[in-house]
């Protein structure tokens, strides 16, 4: 396809895109019957929200709102199942766009199991479920799903997965706060290399990533979800509070106890001897200063004692 047969595509597919998250069920099919091509079609562009995560996105990647792009309708799981029928691949991934270009792509279920917009309008629920109703592979991306999920402080998605279904290992187990799967791990012969689902983060995962480097990012996603439970067991494991994993900015539990706004987490790591001065080593600052900067206020007030 010649550029400029891109550009009318994108802007044919653009409309549908239109139609779709306006709610136009009537106005999409007819489009749809005339160029039943675009169901499978996938943007070309370059431009924002293109450019990264997005990219080469379908029309049914559309409906996570993930990148909003307008509100979601009130008929979007009724959209969603009417272009599932039509022949849209459910497990289809997005590319890497030139701004991510390291990206590790998104099915749809992920960019709804990772969307504020899907849960705010009370559809990241429905649409899930419609999706796994459609075929959509529950562990696709290595758990990208449910990990992006956690990650992305979407914890009541993430739960529903689990109880889905969805393949755990020690961090996911952590994050969800499940604590007899987590004893399962902690057990003797759990949670080997090979059964590491996707840790999405900016740090690279090391190829000779060991037992520790386990423990301190599931440590993380523990406190992230203020799991506090679930973090005592791993510090008794042996989890070193002050451990700075292959995580985001380096930074210890302490830092993302704070991320999260968790107090409870915040005094779980105190009394275990975290060191409430250790920097991350992206901006050189304290959970403290990641508190003030961020206005986690509970995470603050439990910082200082109260």
């Amino acid at each position: 396809m010649d550029i400029d047969d891109q550009a009318a595509n994108d802007a044919t597919l653009a409309e549908a895109r239109l139609l779709l998250l306006e709610g136009d069920k009537d106005g999409l099919a007819t489009l749809l019957d005339a160029r039943p091509d675009l169901i499978r079609s996938r943007f070309a562009t370059t431009d924002v929200p293109y450019d990264g995560y997005f990219h080469g996105a379908t029309l049914l990647h559309h409906v996570a709102g993930n990148p909003l792009i307008i509100e979601l309708p009130a008929n979007i799981v009724e959209l969603t199942q009417h272009v599932l029928k039509r022949g849209a691949e459910v497990d289809s991934v997005t590319l890497q766009g030139p701004s991510q270009p390291s990206d590790i792509g998104w099915t749809v279920l992920g960019l709804v199991a990772t969307s504020a917009a899907a849960r705010t309008a009370g559809a990241q629920g429905p649409l899930m479920n419609a999706l796994i109703e459609a075929g959509a592979d529950i562990d696709a991306r290595n758990g990208g799903s449910l990990i992006g999920a956690l990650y992305y402080g979407e914890g009541q998605a993430a739960r529903y997965l689990a109880d889905k279904g969805a393949r755990l290992d020690l961090v996911a187990a952590a994050g969800l706060g499940d604590t007899p799967r987590l004893a399962d791990f902690l057990g003797e012969g759990g949670d080997e290399p090979e059964v590491r689902l996707a840790h999405y983060g900016l740090a690279d995962w090391p190829k000779d990533a060991g037992r520790r480097e386990r423990l301190g990012v599931a440590l993380i996603y523990a406190a992230l979800h203020g799991h506090v439970e679930a973090m005592q067991m791993l510090l008794d494991a042996g989890a070193d509070p002050d451990d700075r994993p292959p995580f985001d900015h380096h930074g210890t539990a302490l830092h993302w106890a704070v991320m999260g706004d968790q107090p409870g987490a915040v005094r779980v790591l105190l009394e275990a001897g975290a060191e409430r001065n250790v920097r991350d080593r992206s901006f050189g600052s304290t959970p403290e200063g990641w508190a003030r900067h961020l206005k986690k206020t509970a995470a603050l007030g439990a910082l200082s004692g109260a």
